[in-house]
């Protein structure tokens, strides 16, 4: 296949490129060359191309329980236990660090001991995936030990409907699509469909699953054995006619809501051991009516594939509902929300003295590169700021199909898997400042500059200076294929910790009462900086990494900071009503993805200054 699509802008997938082994010079469909497989005809069967159903099993691939034990000589084991097998691993000290890794699938750790060594914090890595995990101690009178029961499927389900799409490109290619039938489930990425001696392999990074079988053309199914991180089973793939292929592939299968569970009584959200003090609605000066005719809104599907909306007014948790399956415990992909985290994380970089500010020029954080691709005296010029406001002037433009560093291009190729010299190496088209052009490529620079600045991983720069302060436990990072956190999107985390992280900027970067950002720098990040090229079409400003818009409201002007991510999710920060919203969607494919500001629009901003939601006038 020729395209692929962007991680952090359109849909949860990677496209799948593969083809026969040897390699040569061809031209993609930005009209570029490179180096990459051959383009000639594959060695798969006519028959594989189609729409493929099946059922993973989550326990035998899934769910693993990991303890670590204390020896005698202060050693550590790691006992990886699944539903099938149990794996004895020795783990070691590196640094401040305890790791260990498996030898049967990619499942690694790096964590540490709380001061108290009742906990083991850290991040396991699975596939590309990089979730923050807790191991809690074992009371025990003898050796010490912690555990944790885990799995990257945050579902109840013991079984998943899982989906297959295969194509060829028309030039040789073949490729396949992943989807899972559940939009509370992680996306997938894609990579090395092959058809060798009749037998087929393809892989899937995210999780790291491995599949490999055999099309049986008599029967028109296929036969597949598939690893996952807790273990191996044998699974078939049945075709899909026209009528039972999804005209939405991961479109959720349950409604909105079940009727069982009533209409919405207003009521203030659950209050839990997490710094969020909770209020009813109508004791935040919200309308209860108008907010009741939202929920309903949402779970008769008029409003469809929202996922979560969450109110915060004057520092409390007042509205907090949850649709599709999804709950206060499922971490939601952000997408290009996911961007203003980056710009936090620098502006706490800056605060930390590793960055010299936004002023700062970009190419000496690189002294590993010895020489870039295209130079041009201009990408000496490029600053920080410039990288914060997409104003680089690299030719990284993720809504023109011929860029050559838009994230799609990078994210697709597999020749240069550091994808922040594959970006630097783009072309100029502009002096940096010029002009402001939406491109994932620039936040990736941005966590290219912190991997060199920081002592320490950048996960754990970002957990010690952001999430752990704000109390934030469960969140994701994808991974790029160095191993960094990807800077430009794909990071998941629980809409009430989005809440948390839009209430820090209301609160001018405390939370409850804690220093964690400087004011001054959300200041600098939230001046206007200019418009985005080409998708703006609205006036909308944007600063670093953080849009603007003003909403009409009856005769209210209504301004808001925003954090956008593609699919419909939303940081809504409200300075002028002290208020903090948070939406979270699934609108990946239906040209919905701005659904929550038409929410915010007609329902939750009426509610609060006291217009009617259907007429837009006073009451």
């Amino acid at each position: 296949m020729k395209s692929s699509v962007p991680l952090s802008l359109a849909v949860s997938l990677v496209l799948v490129v593969t083809t026969a082994a040897a390699t040569k010079e061809f031209g993609d469909s930005r009209g570029r060359t490179r180096q990459g497989p051959e383009l000639e005809r594959h060695e798969c069967p006519d028959g594989l191309s189609g729409a493929w159903h099946g059922v993973l099993p989550v326990a035998a691939l899934f769910e693993l329980r990991l303890t670590v034990s204390e020896g005698s000589e202060g050693d550590f084991m790691v006992e990886i236990l699944t539903q099938s097998s149990t794996e004895s691993v020795r783990a070691w000290m590196d640094g401040p660090y305890l790791r260990f890794q498996s030898a049967t699938s990619p499942l690694g750790f790096r964590g540490t001991f709380s001061s108290d060594g009742e906990r083991l914090e850290g991040f396991v890595q699975q596939g590309s995936s990089l979730v923050r995990i807790a191991l809690t101690a074992i009371p025990s009178g003898g050796a010490r030990s912690w555990t944790v029961d885990w799995t990257p499927l945050a579902v109840p389900d013991e079984e998943v409907p899982f989906d297959l799409y295969v194509e060829e490109d028309g030039e040789g290619g073949i490729g396949g699509y992943f989807f899972f039938r559940d939009q509370r489930l992680p996306g997938l990425g894609g990579y090395g469909l092959k058809c060798e001696a009749g037998s087929i392999t393809l892989g899937e990074k995210m999780l790291g699953l491995e599949f490999s079988g055999v099309f049986e053309e008599a029967n028109d199914r296929l036969l597949m054995d598939v690893v996952g991180p807790a273990g191996s089973t044998s699974l078939t793939f049945t075709r899909m006619s026209p009528e039972q292929i999804p005209s939405i592939p991961d479109a959720p299968e349950a409604p909105a809501r079940q009727p069982v569970e009533g209409a919405w009584l207003g009521h203030a959200p659950l209050l839990l051991d997490d710094g969020w003090a909770t209020a009813t609605p109508s004791s935040a000066g919200l309308d209860a009516a108008v907010i009741r005719d939202l929920i309903a809104s949402v779970a008769a599907d008029e409003l469809e594939f929202t996922h979560s909306i969450l109110v915060a007014r004057e520092g409390q948790l007042v509205v907090e509902e949850y649709f599709y399956g999804f709950d206060r415990e499922t971490r939601h992909d952000m997408r290009s929300a996911s961007k203003s985290v980056t710009s936090t994380l620098v502006g706490l970089a800056i605060q930390e003295g590793r960055i010299a500010g936004s002023q700062a020029k970009v190419l000496p954080y690189f002294p590993q590169y010895r020489w870039y691709d295209n130079w041009d005296d201009r990408k000496a010029e490029i600053s920080v700021g410039h990288l914060l406001t997409m104003s680089s002037g690299l030719d990284a433009r993720d809504w023109e199909p011929e860029s050559v560093a838009a994230e799609g291009a990078y994210q697709s190729q597999t020749q240069q898997p550091d994808w922040v010299k594959f970006a630097l190496d783009a072309p100029m088209l502009w002096d940096p400042g010029l002009h402001v052009y939406y491109g994932g490529a620039n936040p990736l620079i941005l966590g290219g500059i912190l991997a060199s600045v920081v002592d320490e991983p950048v996960e754990w720069f970002a957990h010690r200076t952001l999430f752990g302060a704000l109390g934030i436990t469960d969140y994701r990072f994808f991974l790029d294929p160095t191993g960094i956190p990807y800077m430009g999107g794909g990071m998941y985390m629980r809409p009430r910790d989005m809440l948390k992280y839009g209430q820090l900027y209301l609160d001018g970067g405390t939370w409850n009462g804690h220093r964690i950002l400087l004011q001054e720098w959300i200041e600098e990040s939230w001046k206007r900086y200019g418009r985005l090229e080409p998708i703006d079409r609205n006036g909308h400003e944007y600063g670093y990494l953080w849009w603007h818009h003003v909403y009409e409201v009856g005769d209210h002007s209504i301004e808001t900071v925003e954090a956008r991510g593609n699919g419909g999710q939303y940081i809504f920060v409200v300075p002028s009503l002290e208020m903090v919203v948070v939406i979270t969607s699934g609108n990946f494919r239906n040209g919905r993805l701005r659904q929550p500001e038409e929410i915010m629009r007609q329902w939750i901003l009426p509610s609060a200054v006291g217009v009617d939601h259907g007429t837009g006038n006073r009451q």
